[in-house]
């Protein structure tokens, strides 16, 4: 393998993919031979490169130093992906059943490296600077935001985090952070044991103030004629934003459904008056 990666590494790249299960499971299981294969370990990226961890954390030093953003579905989490690219930042792909241990196990090894899956924070990165913004004015837009959609979704235990994000065309995320998912994945492996429920339902929406729609829904909801839509649009936010993390259960699903075709038989009625 190292002979291989030193001298043909496309072709060790070519391989990689079918044959980093095993030696992932080879490091976890005899520390000598992690200690061969450590320095060629590599990671495929979201922009389809394979790097090793120290090109990965050399590369992305000046945005997040010392951390690893990963994926486990490039499909379900192609609105995190995009955001990333959109600031010239990249993850690195972790689809296999033994990644959740692998990673543990390399963050045991290398003390100073996170790995955080792509939907667990919100990178410096991604966000605006409010030097220029009046404090009190965003603290009071971000209690407004808080209070319409703890409201509309009928959840006074509704985490929200509202944020100015560089991207304007996204106008909510789900977070979990990396912590809550990897003790709920470990509940799920030992037969759903709940550790006195600490670790559900710990999702936070981000709502970014950037966003038109965001902004909108603050004017709106001091109009009595607006109410249903205000309602309506903040329960299809927080939907988008949740399909975008996880799958939606079937009677969510449903709803959606429903609330999609409610609201374009409104938009077709107002476009025939």
């Amino acid at each position: 393998l190292t002979s291989l990666f030193k001298k043909e590494r496309e072709t060790y790249n070519k391989y990689w993919d079918d044959i980093n299960p095993f030696v992932k499971f080879g490091c976890i299981k005899e520390k000598k031979f992690f200690e061969k294969v450590k320095d060629i370990l590599i990671f495929k990226t979201t922009n389809n490169e394979y790097v090793t961890l120290k090109e990965y954390l050399e590369k992305n030093k000046e945005k997040h130093e010392n951390k690893v953003f990963y994926v486990t579905d490039e499909r379900q989490q192609a609105q995190y992906i995009k955001l990333f690219k959109e600031q010239g930042m990249e993850a690195v792909n972790l689809s296999t059943m033994i990644d959740s241990h692998f990673i543990q196990y390399l963050e045991m090894e290398e003390k100073d490296v996170k790995f955080l899956r792509i939907d667990s924070d919100i990178s410096d990165s991604l966000k605006n600077t409010d030097d220029d913004k009046d404090d009190n004015a965003i603290k009071e837009l971000s209690e407004g935001l808080e209070k319409i959609f703890k409201s509309s979704l009928s959840n006074e235990n509704l985490k929200v985090q509202v944020e100015a994000l560089k991207s304007e065309s996204v106008p909510a995320m789900i977070l979990l952070s990396e912590e809550s998912r990897r003790m709920q994945e470990m509940a799920r492996n030992y037969g759903g044991f709940n550790f006195g429920g600490m670790y559900e339902n710990d999702e936070t929406l981000v709502l970014n103030r950037n966003n038109s729609l965001i902004r909108s829904l603050i004017s709106m909801k001091e109009k009595e004629d607006k109410k249903e839509d205000v309602q309506l649009i903040c329960e299809h936010i927080y939907d988008l934003a949740l399909m975008s993390h996880k799958n939606l259960e079937p009677d969510a699903m449903n709803k959606f459904i429903e609330r999609s075709n409610l609201i374009l038989s409104r938009l077709a009625g107002e476009r025939e008056q």
